[in-house]
């Protein structure tokens, strides 16, 4: 799937320079999915691709991390009829002080984000389902850094599923052309170094 990586990087959503993320940790790109929904046929043909990858046919909703996931979610309901909820970033302090809106109680859920790193905002997300009476039965990324998710969501009996990762973005980029080899190897060095070995 190298479309992917190209046309995320052609439209300004794979980011190189110094940037320092929610961690701490500097980083020799970002990837800004927010800009995807300006392009909604690519947004379109991405949700498709990660509903095949996933699989929704053990799953009755799909619940989205605040604030890149809701956007994907809305995607997926849309796609496949899924009634769709999402988390707040903030839990509410007047009504019902629900961190999640809708109702998924009873109901088998997918939880989708845009990114995952270490997997903290997915697994606040999962415990917020559980919260409310849901079963989280997979997680859903368009992008995977791997730098612990997976673990992670596993530790609390998740599996994460994505339809890429950083480093693939990069090899299918860099074997485009549309980078240079010492860029490459720069964000490879940042990968090898920061990655989590997972099974």
């Amino acid at each position: 799937m190298s479309w992917i990586s190209v046309e995320l990087y052609r439209k300004g959503m794979v980011k190189i320079g110094s940037f320092k993320l929610s961690s701490g940790v500097e980083s020799p790109f970002y990837i800004d999915l927010r800009r995807l929904y300006m392009h909604p046929e690519l947004a379109k043909a991405i949700t498709l691709e990660l509903i095949r990858v996933v699989g929704l046919s053990d799953v009755d909703a799909v619940v989205g991390v605040a604030t890149a996931g809701i956007p994907l979610a809305a995607y997926v309901s849309c796609l496949t009829g899924k009634p769709m909820a999402y988390v707040r970033s903030e839990r509410k302090n007047h009504g019902t002080n629900s961190l999640i809106e809708g109702d998924v109680s009873g109901l088998r859920v997918l939880v989708v984000d845009d990114v995952s790193t270490t997997g903290s905002s997915i697994l606040r997300a999962i415990e917020a389902v559980r919260e409310a009476g849901g079963t989280p039965m997979k997680a859903g990324v368009i992008v995977d850094r791997e730098q612990g998710a997976r673990g992670a969501l596993a530790r609390h009996g998740v599996e994460l599923y994505w339809l890429t990762t950083a480093r693939r973005i990069f090899q299918d980029i860099y074997m485009h052309g549309l980078i240079t080899e010492a860029v490459y190897r720069s964000v490879i060095e940042y990968l090898d170094k920061y990655s989590v070995v997972e099974g």
